[in-house]
């Protein structure tokens, strides 16, 4: 059994989805907390107005973590796609390159505004061992998948290339040649929420084919 081409479609539109979702974690629970929306892209946000709360950045991760170990109790198709689409490895490798989410959140709690090499270490501990373990249980998932070791491969970085090259590399660009930038919306530029409009309808068009049984190889 392999996954069938508009599975991979269906999975693509997840990711981009699930990349969405995650900033939304970010951005309402700053709104809920500090009173004021984050200025934002598709993939970084910040506050214009002074917030001292670290709830805002604990929230992009822990809805990540949320969904891969929803995904891990799902059926194998549906779940797989959900696990890799909160993108596990993208986590870890932030995290070793010295940066994300969690990144930002070992140096508030250890008080200092440098990433020092305990910090960096504890850090890349902690995601490794949540995200591995997500891993580890889409693996498990996939046995007698044929050539699993590709597929499992395929999956775990495809969620860094598309979201890399639509949202990081094109849309990125897009916003700082103006286009669709402004007004802000939420703290949302509008070419934000057109492409978030268009990936929430795509994907509910596809959702049903993320549990469609995988073909014969």
């Amino acid at each position: 059994m392999v996954p069938r081409a508009r599975w991979w479609i269906a999975f693509s539109l997840l990711i981009l989805a699930v990349h969405e979702a995650h900033e939304l974690a970010h951005v309402l629970t700053g709104r809920a907390l500090c009173g004021t929306w984050a200025a934002r892209d598709f993939n970084a946000w910040w506050f214009t107005t002074p917030c001292h709360s670290v709830w805002p950045t604990v929230a992009g991760p822990l809805f990540s973590y949320l969904l891969m170990f929803i995904g891990a109790r799902m059926r194998r198709e549906a779940g797989v796609a959900l696990l890799f689409a909160a993108n596990p490895f993208a986590r870890i490798f932030t995290a070793a390159m010295g940066g994300g989410d969690e990144m930002v959140v070992g140096k508030r709690l250890a008080a200092t505004a440098e990433r020092t090499p305990v910090v960096h270490l504890l850090v890349l501990l902690v995601v490794t061992a949540i995200c591995g373990t997500a891993l580890f249980l889409a693996w498990r998932a996939m046995r007698g998948l044929p050539r699993r070791t590709l597929w499992f491969v395929g999956m775990m970085v495809w969620p860094m290339v598309v979201t890399g090259v639509l949202l990081f590399a094109i849309g990125n660009r897009l916003l700082r040649a103006g286009v669709l930038a402004e007004p802000a919306i939420a703290g949302a530029p509008p070419l934000v929420l057109v492409v978030t409009a268009v990936v929430v309808l795509l994907s509910g068009l596809t959702f049903r084919w993320l549990f469609a049984r995988w073909q014969s190889g």
